[in-house]
C-alpha cells in the first residue's frame, strides 16, 4: 500500500476555505494506478464454491429454524467474534458521525457545523442505531467534548477527500450482501465510496474506506474483505482500494491481487469453520 503520512493539522476557519493539497495527492494517486488487473475468470466461483460448502457446514450445525448468521468485517475479522461490542461505545458513535460528515463531502461538497450537520444526516436515514437519541441525551459538556471531536475529525476530511467529477459515479455507503448456503449464511457489509477513478480506456473500480481511529492493519484487512465481496457480487474485485484515517490525516493506496481475496476468503472459510466447531461443542455440551 502506498501510504502517505499526513500533516499537521490546522484548524479550520469559517471564513476560508481548508486546503486541498491531501485531496488533490490522493486523487493523483488514484488516477495514477495501473490498469486493471487481470483475474483468472473462474476465480470468483471457485471461492464462492469454496465459501458454499463451509457456509453448509454452518447451516447444518446450527440446525432447521434458526436465522441466518450475517457475517460482517467486524464479526469475521476480529478475535473476539464481535460479540461484546457495544453499538453505543463512543468508538462506535464518532465513527457514525464521521461517516456521515464524510457522506456529506462526497456528495454536497461543504460541511457547515459538524455536529449538526452528523445529527441532521443521521435524523435523514432514521436516527441510525440510537445514535442522534445518544447524542442529544448528553449534558453539555460531554457533549462539548464530542463536537471538539468531531470538528477535529471534519477538518482532515476537509483536507483529504477530492472532488470527484460526474464520471467518476461516486457511490456512497455501498452496501454487499452476498447469501451462502441458501441464504443461511450472509456475508455482508458496506463500501464507504466506490468511485471509477482509471486515468486509462478502460475504468478501474476504486474501493474507498474511511477509519476513525484504527487500527490502521485492521482497517485494511476491512477493506480487502469488502473487496472479496464485490468479486462475489460482479465477478472481479475492486481494482484498488484507497483508506482513509480521519483520526490522523493519512491515507494510502493499494491495488488489489489475487492473493489478497485468496487470502481473505481462506480466513471466512476458517471462521465459519470455527462457528461449526462452536456450535457442536454446544450441542454435545446441552446432551450432555
Amino acid at each position: 500500500m502506498v501510504l502517505v503520512a499526513p500533516d499537521p493539522v490546522v484548524p479550520a476557519r469559517r471564513d476560508t476555505a481548508p486546503g486541498r493539497s491531501q485531496s488533490v495527492e490522493l486523487l493523483a494517486l488514484l488516477r495514477a494506478q495501473p490498469r486493471v488487473p487481470r483475474f483468472d475468470p473462474g476465480l470468483a466461483g471457485g471461492l464462492r464454491a469454496w465459501l458454499e460448502d463451509a457456509a453448509f457446514g454452518v447451516a447444518v450445525a446450527r440446525g432447521d429454524g434458526t436465522s441466518p448468521l450475517f457475517a460482517g468485517p467486524r464479526r469475521v475479522l476480529s478475535s473476539t467474534d464481535g460479540a461484546s461490542h457495544d453499538a453505543l461505545s463512543a468508538a462506535r458513535v464518532l465513527s457514525r458521525l464521521v461517516r456521515a460528515l464524510f457522506r456529506q463531502l462526497v456528495t454536497v461538497g461543504i460541511v457547515g457545523d459538524p455536529l449538526t450537520d452528523a445529527l441532521d444526516a443521521l435524523r435523514a436515514d432514521g436516527g441510525e442505531d440510537g445514535v442522534v437519541g445518544h447524542v442529544e441525551s448528553l449534558a453539555p459538556s460531554p457533549r462539548a467534548v464530542l463536537a471538539e471531536t468531531v470538528r477535529r475529525h471534519a477538518a482532515r476530511l476537509r483536507a483529504l477527500v477530492p472532488r470527484f467529477p460526474p464520471s467518476s459515479m461516486p457511490q456512497t455507503e455501498d452496501r454487499l450482501a452476498i447469501p451462502l448456503a441458501g441464504g443461511r449464511v450472509v456475508l455482508g457489509g458496506a463500501i464507504d465510496l466506490l468511485v471509477r477513478a482509471g486515468g486509462h480506456r478502460e475504468s478501474s473500480l476504486c474501493a474507498i474506506g474511511l477509519t476513525t481511529e484504527g487500527p490502521w492493519e485492521a482497517a485494511r484487512r476491512s477493506l480487502h474483505y469488502l473487496a472479496l465481496l464485490q468479486m462475489l457480487r460482479s465477478g472481479v474485485p475492486p481494482s484498488h482500494v484507497a483508506l482513509l484515517e480521519s483520526a490522523t490525516g493519512r491515507y494510502g493506496v493499494e491495488e488489489i491481487r489475487e492473493e489478497h481475496v485468496r487470502a481473505v476468503a481462506a480466513h471466512v472459510a476458517a471462521w465459519l469453520g470455527k462457528h461449526v466447531g462452536e456450535q457442536l461443542g454446544e450441542q454435545v455440551g446441552e446432551d450432555g
